[in-house]
């Protein structure tokens, strides 16, 4: 997963109503969690940034 990719929560990773949020990658931190900085755009037309693990995310969609 790098900037500007296409994310989703993984399914078994948190609770059922992040299943419907898609989110932008717009910043990295190193180290050994892979912290993806995201934000993400609901459904209700809000959004919100966070720092999530990579583990936690599913790509949808590679930036090119």
């Amino acid at each position: 997963m790098k900037i500007g990719d296409l994310v989703k929560y993984r399914i078994a990773s948190h609770h059922e109503h992040h299943n419907d949020w898609l989110g932008l990658v717009v910043g990295e931190t190193p180290g050994t969690v892979k912290l993806k900085t995201i934000e993400w755009i609901h459904k209700s037309g809000g959004t919100d940034r966070g720092a999530y693990a990579e583990k936690d995310l599913e790509l949808v969609s590679e930036s090119r």
